[in-house]
């Protein structure tokens, strides 16, 4: 048993020295080596968990895709949120992401420098990172908008429907990543600059809820 949650306690620091070194140099700089130093385990007991590095990269990409999925779980199934209309709640789940990119802007770019590599590897392909990005967003906002388009408060306009929110939330992936390249470099013009465009978008996805732009 003792053996056991030493085991977990050790996969935990080289979760988040992994994170760390990813911050701070991008994937490809980043050995095994460094690793061990910076979690303060072996190489050897990376090497007994994960086999490659490859395989280290894959762990903690889906350790922080499903830490992801389960808060906004929790945040979908909060009363409040199940009192909101479709169209509040489409725009609540939107808001809530985009607030969260500030705060954890570090592990969005690390996630995305391991989906390069892994791909780059041969191991998997990008196609599957961009696809549990965007379902993190779409899967919720999806039955949002049912409900929306059924108590009324969703009115899209001819030309509108579901494949069109996927792909305007394909955008705001590329703004949560270009977001977090900035927030990175501490670039306080980009800040405001993409802060703006984000403002921008949301607004527009609230005036396409409400029917008032036509493709």
């Amino acid at each position: 048993m003792r053996t056991e949650k030493m085991k977990l306690d050790n996969i935990e620091k080289v979760f988040r020295a992994t994170i760390r070194l990813f911050a701070k140099q991008n994937v490809m700089n980043t050995t095994l080596q460094m690793i061990a130093d910076e979690a303060g385990v072996s190489t050897r007991s990376i090497v007994n968990y994960f086999k490659t590095r490859e395989n280290l990269l894959l762990a903690v990409h889906q350790r922080y895709v499903d830490s992801a999925l389960e808060e906004l779980g929790k945040f979908c199934a909060s009363e409040e949120y199940q009192n909101l209309n479709g169209r509040e709640q489409i725009l609540t789940i939107t808001r809530h992401v985009l607030d969260f990119v500030p705060g954890y802007y570090v592990h969005i770019y690390a996630m995305r420098e391991i989906s390069i590599a892994v791909s780059a590897a041969g191991i998997t392909d990008d196609k599957r990172f961009i696809n549990e990005a965007i379902d993190f967003v779409f899967q919720p906002a999806k039955i949002a908008m049912k409900k929306g388009l059924e108590d009324g408060s969703i009115k899209l306009a001819n030309g509108y429907n579901e494949d069109n929110l996927k792909m305007f939330i394909v955008v705001l992936r590329g703004v949560f990543e270009e977001y977090a390249e900035i927030l990175k470099a501490k670039n306080e013009e980009g800040i405001k600059t993409v802060s703006n465009a984000i403002e921008t978008l949301y607004q527009y996805l609230d005036a396409i809820l409400r029917g008032e732009i036509k493709k």
